[in-house]
C-alpha cells in the first residue's frame, strides 16, 4: 500500500487572525494624524462667525500602558489631560484642525491572581455609573437581563462570570458591516434581538449583559490593527470594553478581537465613556446668519517601529484521540492547556487541519485558565470517506493561539484500520465536557497504567491507577471508575490513593477503556489503551483431491491454511504426511490464507487405499503451543498384476534400513530351508 502524508500548507490554510508582529511584540510606536475641516456657510449675504470652538475628547491619552512621545497640534489648543481646544476669531470659508501623535504602546497584561467574589457586593462611588443604564447600552432591557442572568447562573468567580459573558458574545453575534450605514450605533438590545452588528455594536451588548447583572464595564474607543479582508485599510477606528474588577482596575475585554483580559499592543486607546454614542467631538460657535458645516475625523496610522517579544503564560500539548482510522471515521484531537503564570489567562484557539478532514461544531475556542491550571479542550473531526484505497494516509493537526502559540499533532488512514463511530468519540467528549465544567477538576492528577498492553484472552492483565488532589479542597466520597468496577475514595490535600482494577476480557481487539474520578465537584478521566488478543486459530480447509485415481494418474492435492482468529498464529509449521513420506512449510507468521498444492503420481501410492494426514503445528506471542489436523483417503483402484507387484514394492521407500536387513535375513533364511529340504527329497 502506498503512503501519502497530506502536507499543511500554512499561509494558505492560518486564518487571518493568527500569528504576526502586532500580537507579540513588547512595544509598539506608531505615529497617528488626526484631521478634520468645517465650512462656514452664511445663511445670508451679511451671515458670519464672531468666534469658534471645538472641543476634541478623541486622541491618544497617557495611561500605564499608552505614552505620548510627540504630540503636536495645528493650529495651536489648548491641551489638557481629557481635550483639546481649538479656538478660531472671526473665521472665513474654512476651518481645519490636526492632531499628530507618535504614541508608544507597551503589551501588558492586568493579573488578577486571586479569585474575586461574583455577584460584587460594594463598589466604590465613582465606579457605580458603569453599572447603569445608558442611551446605547440599555442594559435594563428585559432581554438583556434575562440572558445575562442564564450565562451567570450558578457562577461565584467574577473573571469566570465575565468570560461567560463574553464568549457567548464572541460566538452568537455575527459582524456585520452593513450596520455601519446607519447614522448611530444600534443599541445593545436591538444588537441582541438582530444577533448582529460592528465592533461598538457588539462591545455595548456586552457591556450591557455584565452591567445588567452589577458588574462595571465602560465603553473604549480608540485605534487598532486588523489584516481582515473586509477593511481597506490595516488601522482603522475601533471599540472594546473595559470591566471594572475589585482591588484590580479596569481589565480590558476585546469581544471581537476574542482578547478577553487583555488587548494586543496595537490597541491605541483615544477615550472611555459610559456610553459608546458619546460625541467624540464638540463644535460651538457664535455669529449670525451663518452655521458651521462640519465633517467626520479622517484619522490616518503609521507603524514607526516595533520591538522586542512579550511571552504567553501557556503550554499546549496536543494528542488524537485515535491514531489511525478508517475512511469516513471519526475522531477526536485534544488540547492539554497549561497556564504557566500565577493569574488568570484566557485565549483563543484554532485548529488547522487538511480538507479532507472536517470539523463538527467550531474552529475556534475560547478558554478560561485559572492561575497555573491545566485544562483540556477538543474538536471532533469527520474524515472524508471518499479517499483513495491504494494510499494510507498521515493527517497533520495544528493547534493554534491568536498570538501564535502552536502545537501539532497527526493520525493516520487507511482501508486497513478500524472504523471509529460518533458514538465512540462522543463518550469521550462528554467526559471532557464534564471535566470542563467541574472547575476544581484540574486540582485532581490521575494518572493509570496497565500491567500489560497486549495480551491474550486467557492471560490477565490490571490496571493501576493513582489519584492525586493538588488543590485546597477535601475530595470527599469520589467514585473511581473502570468498565463496571467503582471503588470509594476519600482525598485529602495533596493526598495520594491506589485503586487497582481487573480487566473484563470479554472483547476482542484494541480497546481504549476511561477511568473516571467523580463527585459533585470534580470530574477527571484518563483513557487507557490496551488489546486483548483472541486464541489464535488455524483452519484447514478446501481440500480437492480426487476419491479414485489410477496406476498411470498424474492428479495434485490442494488445501488452505486459513486464519480463523484476530491475532496472527506464529511458528506456523505445515507437514503434509502420504503413506509415511511427509513435506514441510513452515511461515513465521499467518495473517492471510495461504494454499497449498502437491503433485502426485499414481504409480507412488499403494493398491487400495492410501491415508493422507495433513498436520499444523503453531504457536501465540508467548509461545503456547497449538495444533490442528485433517485426514482424507485416495483409492488406487485400477492396476494390472504387474503393476500391482510394482505397487507392491512401493511399500518399501517407507522402510528403515533395520526393517530392510531383518527382511533379507529372513528370506535368506527361508531360502536356505527350502534348498535343504529339496535336497533330501533327491536322495531318496
Amino acid at each position: 500500500m502506498k503512503k501519502l502524508v497530506i502536507l499543511l500548507i500554512i499561509l494558505l490554510v492560518i486564518p487571518p487572525v493568527i500569528a504576526d508582529w502586532f500580537y507579540n511584540s513588547q512595544h509598539v510606536t506608531a505615529n497617528i494624524d488626526i484631521y478634520s475641516e468645517a465650512e462656514v456657510a452664511p445663511t445670508r449675504p451679511s451671515g458670519y462667525i464672531q468666534s469658534a470652538t471645538i472641543n476634541m475628547t478623541f486622541f491618544p491619552k497617557e495611561t500605564d500602558t499608552q505614552e505620548l512621545l510627540e504630540f503636536e497640534t495645528v493650529p495651536d489648543a489648548d491641551v489638557d489631560d481629557e481635550t483639546i481646544k481649538f479656538t478660531w476669531k472671526r473665521p472665513e470659508d474654512k476651518i481645519d484642525f490636526r492632531v499628530i501623535v507618535d504614541v508608544k504602546t507597551t503589551n501588558s497584561r492586568v493579573q488578577v491572581r486571586e479569585k474575586i467574589n461574583f455577584p460584587i457586593e460594594e463598589l466604590p462611588d465613582d465606579i457605580e455609573i458603569y453599572t447603569k443604564s445608558s442611551k446605547t447600552i440599555d442594559s435594563g432591557d428585559e432581554a438583556i437581563i434575562r440572558l445575562a442572568s442564564e450565562l451567570v447562573k450558578g457562577e461565584d468567580d467574577l473573571y469566570a462570570a465575565v468570560f461567560k459573558v463574553a464568549d457567548w458574545t464572541k460566538n452568537n453575534i455575527d459582524y456585520n458591516l452593513s450596520t455601519l450605514t446607519a447614522e448611530v450605533s444600534q443599541k445593545a438590545s436591538w444588537v441582541l434581538q438582530n444577533r448582529q452588528g460592528v465592533c461598538d455594536e457588539l462591545t455595548s451588548l456586552f457591556i450591557a449583559l455584565l452591567r445588567s447583572v452589577g458588574v462595571p464595564a465602560r465603553f473604549i474607543s480608540g485605534i487598532a490593527y486588523t489584516n481582515s479582508e473586509l477593511f481597506p485599510e490595516n488601522w482603522g477606528a475601533h471599540g472594546w470594553a473595559e470591566v471594572y474588577f475589585p482591588g484590580f482596575g479596569w481589565v480590558p475585554f476585546d469581544v471581537t478581537y476574542g482578547e478577553f483580559g487583555w488587548i494586543d499592543p496595537t490597541h491605541f486607546k483615544f477615550k472611555d465613556s459610559v456610553d459608546s454614542d458619546e460625541p467624540a467631538t464638540y463644535y460651538q460657535w457664535f455669529g449670525r446668519n451663518a452655521d458651521l458645516n462640519t465633517n467626520k475625523l479622517d484619522i490616518k496610522t503609521k507603524l514607526i517601529d516595533k520591538t522586542g517579544y512579550f511571552p504567553t503564560p501557556l503550554n499546549i500539548d496536543v494528542s488524537a484521540f485515535r491514531e489511525a482510522v478508517s475512511f469516513g471515521s471519526y475522531n477526536l484531537v485534544e488540547a492539554m492547556l497549561e497556564n504557566t503564570d500565577d493569574y488568570y489567562y484566557s485565549t483563543e484557539l484554532y485548529l488547522i487541519r487538511p480538507k479532507e478532514v472536517k470539523v463538527i461544531g467550531n474552529e475556534f475556542k475560547s478558554i478560561l485558565l485559572l492561575p497555573n491550571e491545566k485544562k483540556k479542550i477538543f474538536w471532533i473531526l469527520k474524515l472524508d470517506d471518499d479517499l483513495d484505497k491504494q494510499y494510507a494516509y498521515t493527517f497533520p493537526l495544528i493547534v493554534t493561539t491568536t498570538n501564535n502559540i502552536t502545537s501539532g499533532t497527526s493520525f493516520k488512514s487507511s482501508i486497513r484500520e478500524k472504523d471509529v463511530s460518533f458514538e465512540e468519540v462522543e463518550q469521550v467528549a462528554k467526559l471532557l465536557e464534564e471535566e470542563k465544567e467541574k472547575k476544581y477538576s484540574g486540582n485532581i492528577l490521575l494518572d493509570c497504567k496497565i500491567s500489560n498492553e497486549e495480551f491474550y484472552e486467557y492471560e490477565d492483565a490490571e490496571v493501576f491507577c493513582t489519584a492525586k488532589n493538588t488543590g485546597n479542597i477535601f475530595i470527599e466520597n469520589a467514585d473511581v471508575c473502570f468498565e463496571n468496577q467503582c471503588t470509594k475514595i476519600d482525598l485529602g490535600i495533596s493526598q495520594t490513593k491506589n485503586v487497582t482494577f481487573e480487566v473484563n476480557k470479554s472483547s476482542i481487539g484494541s480497546l481504549e477503556i476511561p477511568v473516571t474520578v467523580r463527585n459533585s465537584l470534580v470530574s477527571k478521566s484518563q483513557f487507557v489503551s490496551y488489546t486483548i488478543k483472541d486464541t489464535p486459530k488455524i483452519e484447514i480447509g478446501e481440500l480437492e483431491f480426487p476419491s479414485e485415481v489410477s496406476y498411470d494418474d498424474k492428479f495434485s492435492a490442494a488445501f488452505t491454511v486459513s486464519k480463523n482468529s484476530e491475532s496472527n498464529p506464529e511458528n506456523v509449521k505445515i507437514v503434509f504426511t502420504q503413506n509415511s513420506l511427509e513435506k514441510e512449510w513452515f511461515v513465521e507468521e499467518l495473517t492471510e490464507d495461504r494454499k497449498f498444492v502437491i503433485n502426485i503420481e499414481g504409480n507412488q501410492l499403494k493398491y487400495g487405499t492410501n491415508d493422507y494426514l495433513i498436520n499444523v503445528d503453531f504457536s501465540d506471542g508467548v509461545n503456547k503451543q497449538y495444533i490442528t489436523k485433517k485426514e482424507f483417503i485416495i483409492s488406487l483402484t485400477d492396476a494390472t498384476i504387474l503393476q500391482r507387484m510394482l505397487l507392491w514394492l512401493n511399500g518399501f521407500d517407507a522402510l528403515t534400513p533395520e526393517s530392510i536387513a531383518i527382511i533379507l535375513l529372513t528370506g535368506t533364511i527361508i531360502f536356505i530351508v527350502i534348498v535343504i529340504v529339496l535336497f533330501r527329497r533327491g536322495r531318496r
